[in-house]
């Protein structure tokens, strides 16, 4: 997995991304597993309640595993999209 930074550029890109898929609706609509941990039931939900948290504490470090948490998502979303 990259190596990412939390600083105010890279954490907003990454926030209008998942704002994108919301608006786009391009999010997993059925069960999504992300890793071994994670299984998405409500891609919306999920999405958008990570965006709210993330959008009041990322400068908060103790918030930076939910940044990541988001780009993992990210990650593995897109690569799928590109197999």
């Amino acid at each position: 997995m990259a190596q990412h930074t939390y600083d105010n550029e890279a954490v907003q890109e990454l926030l209008n991304w998942a704002k994108k898929m919301i608006e786009t609706k391009n999010y997993p609509t059925e069960r999504y597993q992300v890793n071994k941990c994670t299984t998405i039931i409500d891609g919306k939900s999920y999405l958008e309640s990570l965006i709210a948290m993330i959008s009041r504490n990322w400068e908060n470090p103790t918030f930076h595993p939910t940044i990541e948490q988001l780009w993992e998502f990210r990650e593995k979303w897109e690569n799928n999209k590109e197999a």
